[in-house]
């Protein structure tokens, strides 16, 4: 990261735009005519905003704002850009809210940040940021993010206390470092990635030995529609049945750790590939007609691990949480293909 650059009234600058490279592996066991998919994924460029201290500044809901400047950080608190009429109501909505002050904190979130991929691989990178710029070590977040189990399992874990505000009031506060986009979907920024794994898994002393089907069985979308047929082979091949539904985050954690092979179908719980140790691997179950969803190869490429796939048919094209019918025979010919 680069160091102090300016000062601007009420506003510190504390980080330059940063441009940021990435070079990925292919498949391990890419077939010539799936070459097209992953191609335009090979490298990858992109801007990162500047990471900002902004003093005396508004939070309202999910945007933050700086009276000194009669401006909003649009750039910083949503993926998707806000014109002036969104937040113009936003302003309208909250006039007549409670406000509560708060001398400091730091601002992780967009509009996709109650997902456990987004939450896992953009705000606690963005997490790592603030910290680090040591003015806060707070992370503030709207109450609904109380109730969602990995949010509030992982914040424990790291030792980060929240502050939570309610919808009903806005927050004024002090000091507020506002961290940007640590790099733009589907891509992963591959050092702050890699700082979560450290801070996040479960070191054993043991090699990690366990091959793991991690089943979508009780996902409310993206399952296998012969799920049965699937779980029955994985266990022929010596694979353990998981469901992450029912684990709690720490015991996803553990289970990952002791993981030598990790199998999903394209989907939430292949995020679990975060906690695996470096010489691990990841065959993802993709669906054959989406070339929008590489978010997972370029998941396991951030983490350097090795990544395998097959081509499944889906009930749709490029929806990110399709149904699939495994493909069986090209997933008992993989497995062949994967590491002892």
């Amino acid at each position: 990261m680069s160091g102090w650059c300016c000062f601007l009234l009420n506003t510190t600058v504390l980080t330059l735009m940063e441009e940021i490279y990435i070079k990925r592996n292919p498949p391990l066991n890419l077939q010539p005519e799936d070459e097209k998919v992953f191609k335009d994924s090979y490298e990858c460029r992109y801007k990162m905003n500047p990471i900002l201290h902004l003093e005396n500044s508004f939070i309202l809901q999910d945007t933050v704002f700086s009276p000194s400047h009669m401006s909003f950080y649009a750039s910083h608190t949503h993926v998707n850009s806000l014109g002036f009429l969104p937040l113009g109501k936003r302003v309208a909505h909250c006039m007549l809210k409670k406000w509560r002050k708060v001398p400091h904190g730091i601002w992780i979130k967009d509009e996709w940040s109650s997902d456990y991929l987004h939450w896992m691989t953009d705000c606690l990178p963005r997490l790592w940021m603030g910290l680090n710029t040591g003015i806060s070590d707070r992370v503030i977040l709207n109450d609904s993010f109380r109730h969602l189990p990995y949010v509030s399992q992982s914040l424990e874990i790291l030792k980060i206390k929240p502050t939570y505000y309610q919808s009903n009031e806005n927050l004024y506060v002090e000091d507020l470092v506002l961290t940007p986009r640590t790099s733009p979907f589907p891509n992963f920024n591959v050092e702050l990635t890699q700082l979560s794994r450290e801070k996040l898994r479960c070191k054993t002393p043991k090699e990690a030995f366990k091959k793991v089907y991690l089943s979508t069985k009780y996902a409310p979308k993206g399952k296998a529609l012969n799920e049965v047929d699937v779980e029955l082979l994985m266990r022929k091949q010596g694979f353990e049945i998981v469901y992450a539904e029912k684990l709690s985050l720490k015991e996803q954690i553990f289970l990952m750790s002791e993981t030598k092979t990790l199998v999903s179908l394209h989907g939430t719980g292949l995020t679990n590939m975060l906690f695996l140790p470096e010489t691990s691997q990841v065959l993802e179950l993709r669906n054959q007609d989406s070339n929008n969803s590489l978010c997972y190869y370029n998941l396991a490429n951030a983490l350097g691990l090795d990544y395998y796939y097959t081509q499944n048919q889906g009930d749709v094209s490029n929806s990110g949480s399709e149904d699939l019918t495994v493909n069986l025979d090209a997933l008992t010919q993989v497995i062949r293909q994967l590491k002892d």
